[in-house]
């Protein structure tokens, strides 16, 4: 499905959601960590690096710390063990 935009705390709150790809942005990723979801950050710029590294701390979210990092392995394991690992 494609869209312009969604509402991202509804999409969040599905049932079917087990993960989130995000660059690590406060709101979303407050977002994600009230609704639960696991997140996988890709920090772009700024504020994102340090609150997807706290994320990480807290055992919440995987980074990939950079987006010039990300490849089909690194994202598809990051992936696997969000959606593996019951402590995500």
């Amino acid at each position: 499905m494609t869209q312009s935009w969604f509402p991202q705390i509804t999409v969040l709150k599905h049932k079917n959601i087990r993960a989130f790809i995000t660059h690590g942005g406060l709101l979303g990723t407050q977002e994600a960590v009230h609704v639960g979801v696991p997140m996988i950050g890709i920090p772009l710029f700024g504020d994102q690096r340090i609150n997807i590294k706290n994320y990480v701390n807290k055992n919440v979210a995987i980074s990939l710390n950079s987006v010039e990092e990300v490849t089909e392995e690194k994202l598809t394991s990051a992936l696997n063990t969000i959606l593996k690992d019951s402590s995500y």
